[in-house]
């Protein structure tokens, strides 16, 4: 995926210069004069970054972000003729990922948005990674969540029988069904897979309702998802005594 800038200034040659140096580097953009068009774009789902002029005729920049980061955390860099340091610490608690002073260092801005858009795209990777986890969960059966849940634990399953009160086979059969309908091809693999999220969370199994405070696109689990911590222990160890019976 190719990095996009949106861009918003209302100094029509900066801005165009600016947009010249962007597509000079092989990042695509889009330009608004004022915030309104960009704040009316439905869809921020491209990897990339928007730049936006501090001093802006009907809102100022930090209205900008701030507006923007009431459902996107896409990075943004505020820049200004006038950035001082009550500017840049406003900017910076508002979210913003840096501000630029102008005239702009063209080397040092276009290092910095270029890597903003390939840290974002590694956050849409780990996002989709995420959600596909939280979506193949969402698929299990009470009991296979419970026989997850101690899994997760390292319980062994003549354990997880007298837990649960089921037979052995039972639970190997809801074992059985976790392994394939996560997608894997082993126990071992359902907790490497399960164990760690992409995101920030220990566990795709704790995330709560709410999106991940990193990703722009988490989706809400349909169901409700457990809260057990995972056990801290190293995979190979957990399978040692996943395995026994």
């Amino acid at each position: 995926m190719v990095g996009h800038v949106y861009l918003i200034d209302d100094d029509a040659g900066f801005r165009r210069s600016l947009a010249e140096i962007i597509n000079s580097i092989g990042l695509l953009h889009e330009e608004w004069a004022s915030p309104e068009g960009f704040m009316a774009l439905e869809d921020l789902k491209r990897p990339g970054c928007a730049v936006i002029d501090y001093r802006l005729p009907a809102l100022s920049g930090l209205e900008v972000l701030k507006s923007l980061r009431a459902h996107s955390s896409i990075p943004v860099v505020i820049i200004s003729a006038y950035a001082d340091v009550r500017l840049t610490v406003a900017a910076m608690q508002a979210g913003a990922a840096a501000v630029f002073e102008k005239p702009l260092d063209d080397n040092e801005f276009l290092g910095f948005i270029e890597r903003l858009c390939f840290e974002d795209r590694m956050r849409i990777q780990k996002s989709d990674e995420c959600r596909a986890v939280r979506e193949k969960i969402a698929t299990l059966s009470e009991p296979e969540r419970q026989v997850l849940n101690l899994m997760l634990q390292g319980q062994p399953n003549k354990i997880i029988a007298n837990t649960l009160n089921k037979s052995v086979k039972a639970v190997e059969r809801n074992r059985q069904n976790v392994v394939s309908k996560l997608g894997c091809r082993s126990a071992h693999e359902v907790l490497l897979t399960v164990s760690r999220c992409p995101m920030v969370q220990s566990s795709p199994l704790n995330c709560s309702t709410k999106p991940c405070p990193l990703s722009r696109f988490a989706v809400t689990p349909t169901n409700p998802v457990c809260t057990t911590p995972a056990d801290p222990r190293p995979a190979d160890e957990l399978l040692k005594s996943t395995y026994a019976v």
